[in-house]
C-alpha cells in the first residue's frame, strides 16, 4: 500500500487540462476522485496504469470488453482488415456475414443495420418507430439511459427525489442545460417495473404512443432485474394498443446471454439496439427488428445515413467477436455466470459478516453493488442508498488493484478473461476493505 502512487498519472491530467476539456473524453471518467488515472495498456482481465500499477477489470471500459483486453481472434480480425482497408463507403464481404450471424442470435432481428454508437442506434429505432406507426410519442422510464441525445436524455438520474414528482404524476426531467424544453412534448415518462403505471399512461396517450423503449434490464442505477412477468405485460400492453415495444440492448445485447435479454427471458420487442458487447471495445452498434418495420429503410422511405456505419474495421472486430461469443453454443457464458455468481455470493458474504447493508442485485456476467439494505425495483428505491460508501469503497479497492465502476451506479462486468484467481484476489481486497466502512 505505501507504493501505490499514481503521481504520473496527476501530471499528465494536469497537462491534458490545458488542451482537453476537464482534461477526459467524457462526463463520466471525470468522476473519478482525486483525478483521473491514466492507463497504458490492457492485456486479459487485467490493466495497467501510467505509473505501472495493476488491477484486476471489472469496469472493462465500461461494459464492452466481454472478451477482455486485447482478445487475440478480435486483435487478429482487425489487423487483417487494416491490410484490406478500413473504410470504402460500400458495401463490402465482412458486413454480409456478420448481419447474417446477428439475425440468426436475436430473436427479434430479421434485418439489422449499423452505426458507431449506442445513442445513434436510439435515434434510428425511434425514427422508425414513428415512421411506421404515423404517431410522435415515445415511453419512456425514470432512470433508464439511452443515450445522450437530446430527444431522450431526460429523467435519467436527477440529482434528488424531489425533482421527479410523485410516481404517479411523475415530472420530465432535462438531463442537462443546452436541451430544449419542447423535446418532452413527445416523451411521456414512467416509473419502471409498475405495470399498472404503464397501463394507465397508455389510456391516456393511446392514439399518440408510437413506442415504448425500455432496458429489458434496468442497468443505470445498479441492476435491476425486471419483475417476472414484467416484459411480458410490456409485450401485451403494446400488441393490444397497436404500440411498438423497443428493447435498448445497448448493455444487455451479447452480454446477459449470446441471445439478449430478449433471449433469456423469451420475450420478443419489435425492435431493439446493440452495441457494447457486439464489438468487444470497437465503436459499432446494431439495430434491427421486424422486417416489415426494417423494410421501411430497405425502400428508402426512412433515412438512415452514416459515413462510419459498419466500417468494415469495426465489423471485422464485431464477427471475431460473436463468433468467439458463440463457440460451443455460447459455452463462455455459462463460465462468466459461474465466475460472477462465485463474486456476488462472496461480496455478499463478507459484507454481511461486518454488518453493512450491501445490496448486490443482477447475473454473473454483470451485477450492481449498491450500499443499502432493501431490493431496489427502480429509480426512485436507488436514493434511499447510502451514497458515501461506495465511492469509498472503490477508491479503496482501486488502490489496492481491483477497478470498478466509478459512480455509485456500482456495477461490475465479467468477461471471458477474467479467471477463478482474479476473483479470489479480488474476494481478499474485499476482505481488507469492507471493515473500513464501518
Amino acid at each position: 500500500m505505501s507504493m501505490y502512487s499514481t503521481a504520473r498519472s496527476k501530471a499528465m491530467f494536469e497537462e491534458s487540462q490545458k488542451h482537453l476539456a476537464g482534461g477526459v473524453g467524457s462526463h463520466v471518467r471525470a468522476s473519478v476522485k482525486p483525478y483521473p488515472v491514466f492507463m497504458d495498456h490492457g492485456r486479459g482481465s487485467h490493466i495497467y496504469d501510467v505509473d505501472g500499477n495493476e488491477y484486476v477489470d471489472f469496469l472493462l471500459a465500461y461494459g464492452p470488453l466481454i472478451l477482455g483486453h486485447c482478445p487475440e481472434p478480435v486483435v487478429k480480425a482487425v489487423k487483417e482488415q487494416l491490410d484490406r482497408g478500413t473504410a470504402f463507403g460500400t458495401p463490402h464481404a465482412v458486413e454480409i456475414e456478420l448481419s447474417k450471424l446477428i439475425c440468426e442470435l436475436v430473436p427479434s432481428v430479421e434485418l439489422v443495420r449499423y452505426n458507431s454508437t449506442g445513442s445513434e442506434a436510439v435515434q434510428s429505432v425511434l425514427r422508425l418507430a414513428r415512421a411506421y406507426t404515423g404517431k410522435n410519442k415515445v415511453i419512456k422510464f425514470e432512470g433508464h439511459y439511452h443515450g445522450c441525445l437530446d430527444s431522450v436524455y431526460v429523467s435519467h438520474l436527477p440529482e434528488a427525489l424531489s425533482m421527479i414528482g410523485l410516481e404517479h404524476a411523475p415530472w420530465k426531467v432535462l438531463g442537462s442545460p443546452g436541451q430544449c424544453e419542447s423535446v418532452l412534448e413527445d416523451l411521456v415518462v414512467v416509473s419502471w417495473n409498475n405495470l399498472e403505471l404503464v397501463e394507465q399512461a397508455v389510456h391516456k396517450h393511446k392514439h399518440e404512443i408510437a413506442a415504448i423503449i425500455t432496458e429489458p434490464v434496468m442497468s443505470n442505477c445498479g441492476v435491476i432485474p425486471p419483475n417476472p412477468g414484467y416484459l411480458e405485460g410490456l409485450r401485451q400492453i403494446t400488441r393490444d394498443n397497436d404500440i411498438l415495444l423497443i428493447f435498448d440492448e445497448v448493455i444487455t445485447g451479447f452480454r446477459i446471454d449470446l441471445h439478449g435479454a430478449q433471449g433469456y427471458y423469451g420475450v420478443t420487442p419489435d425492435l431493439c439496439t446493440m452495441a457494447k458487447a457486439l464489438g468487444a471495445g470497437y465503436p459499432i452498434s446494431a439495430f434491427g427488428g421486424k422486417r416489415e418495420i426494417m423494410q421501411l429503410l430497405a425502400e428508402r422511405q426512412v433515412v438512415h445515413d452514416g459515413t462510419y456505419n459498419s466500417n468494415g474495421l469495426v465489423c471485422a472486430a464485431a464477427l471475431a467477436t460473436v463468433k468467439e461469443l458463440s463457440k460451443d453454443n455460447g459455452a463462455v457464458y455459462e463460465r462468466m455466470r459461474g465466475l460472477g455468481n462465485r463474486l456476488m455470493k462472496g461480496l455478499a458474504e463478507i459484507a454481511e459478516r461486518n454488518g453493512i447493508p450491501l445490496r448486490i442485485q443482477g447475473f454473473g456476467t454483470f451485477f450492481g453493488t449498491v450500499f443499502i439494505d432493501r431490493p431496489i425495483m427502480n429509480l426512485r428505491e436507488s436514493y434511499y442508498q447510502d451514497k458515501g460508501r461506495y465511492p469509498r469503497f472503490r477508491q479503496e479497492l482501486f488502490a489496492r488493484g481491483v477497478q470498478i465502476f466509478a459512480s455509485d451506479k456500482g456495477l461490475w462486468y465479467l468477461s471471458a478473461a477474467h479467471t477463478d484467481a482474479d476473483v479470489d484476489y479480488t474476494l481478499g481486497v474485499v476482505e481488507d476493505v469492507m471493515p473500513l466502512l464501518k
